[in-house]
């Protein structure tokens, strides 16, 4: 066994438990064993590996470790990720209860890329054409400056800690358009907090009637959104729209 930030992984051979129902093991003793499969990383490789929670151990069965990557009898480290909420294991160093690891880990055809900011900023855009278009309107240009303007915005939200159209830093949503664009004559913005997905913040913007109308702003010709990551995995949404001519 060995203890990790105060988790025990326990890397052996479970003995006297039994299947029911494929959901609990159960020994003669009455121990409750929960089957879990985790993210285990090998290598660098991410990998699914079933094991058991008894009475809050993870527990793994060593013959369900492929021999390949770990050779029977071979010492090597063992560590709990928090972040990732996984153990990472690497067979090139010996085991060190004092380790503290971050590793470099290859994403698994099974687990999806994260997605970055820009590809966040890009899916708000081909949302909002694809409803254009639906509705027979031009389809938006992203305007770099006005891009500026929407992300700058959206990082105001994290800094300034308020969630509203009127800036304390940058005044009210026209006046900061007009600053970066200021050759921008109609504007309008639509803001959403806390959306995990830039599709939960375009659902909801297309349900609220103002903020869809801006989507659909006959007036409107360029676009600009602006996205910054915030607490408990959602985001700050902001985008912004101008008549320029």
């Amino acid at each position: 066994m060995k203890k990790i930030g105060g988790i025990n992984f326990i890397l052996g051979v479970l003995v006297g438990a039994a299947m029911f129902g494929g959901s609990v093991a159960a020994a003669a003793t009455g121990i409750i064993a929960q089957p879990k499969t985790a993210a285990v990383v090998i290598d660098g490789q991410a990998v699914d590996l079933k094991g058991f929670i008894i009475r809050g151990n993870h527990y793994f069965q060593l013959r369900d470790l492929d021999e390949k990557l770990i050779p029977s009898g071979k010492d090597f480290s063992i560590v709990w990720d928090g972040t990732g909420n996984r153990v990472i294991i690497d067979t090139s160093r010996n085991y060190d209860p004092n380790e503290q690891y971050a590793a470099s880990v290859t994403t698994s055809p099974s687990q999806a890329p994260a997605v970055t900011i820009d590809e966040m900023r890009d899916e708000i855009i081909k949302l909002s054409n694809a409803e254009r278009i639906k509705a027979g309107l031009p389809e938006l240009a992203a305007l770099p400056a006005l891009m500026d303007s929407a992300q700058a915005k959206a990082q105001d939200f994290k800094d300034s800690k308020y969630y509203g159209h009127t800036s304390p830093v940058y005044g009210t949503f026209s006046s900061m358009i007009r600053s970066f664009v200021p050759e921008a004559k109609a504007v309008g913005e639509n803001i959403a907090a806390c959306s995990k997905t830039p599709s939960d913040a375009f659902t909801a913007w297309t349900e609220s009637p103002p903020h869809y109308d801006n989507i659909l702003g006959q007036k409107f010709s360029h676009i600009g959104v602006g996205v910054i990551e915030g607490v408990n995995g959602g985001y700050w949404f902001s985008v912004q729209f101008a008549q320029i001519t």
